[in-house]
């Protein structure tokens, strides 16, 4: 993949590839003084991006997270935030840990509202695959 930031701010930074039409958030650990206020303005500015780029798949890259999100903010997120995500064309949404990690099996699934595809991954490049459809599996 051949990355292009398209913003970089206290929180996260959003990377872009184009042939791809994969989109990306690589949180920071200043996430760790965030509030949920702070949270949700990001995942506005995120799906913003998104919307203007079209893309199809999604990875956000979790190793530096530290923010501890609300139940309601989760609730909000999926209201809020994973509709517009559906209406920009997105198919698949890839989370990413460090290598090594155990996953929580929550991870690995879609909340009921949500028209796309999640999975979590330790690996960048079986994220990359899984997101342009390259692992083998047909369909979205």
């Amino acid at each position: 993949m051949t990355l292009t930031e398209l913003y970089d701010g206290q929180y996260l930074r959003i990377l872009w590839d184009e042939e791809s039409r994969i989109i990306g958030i690589e949180w920071k650990e200043t996430t760790a003084s965030m509030s949920s206020e702070e949270f949700k303005t990001d995942l506005m500015l995120f799906a913003t991006h998104v919307e203007l780029k079209k893309a199809r798949g999604i990875l956000v890259d979790v190793a530096r997270f530290r923010h501890r999100m609300e139940p309601e903010v989760q609730q909000w997120r999926v209201k809020n935030i994973s509709t517009r995500y559906a209406a920009a064309g997105v198919k698949r949404f890839a989370f990413l840990f460090p290598p090594g990690s155990q996953i929580p099996p929550m991870m690995n699934q879609s909340s009921p509202e949500e028209a796309f595809h999640t999975r979590a991954f330790d690996n960048v490049q079986q994220a990359g695959h899984w997101l342009t459809g390259v692992d083998g599996r047909t369909g979205y």
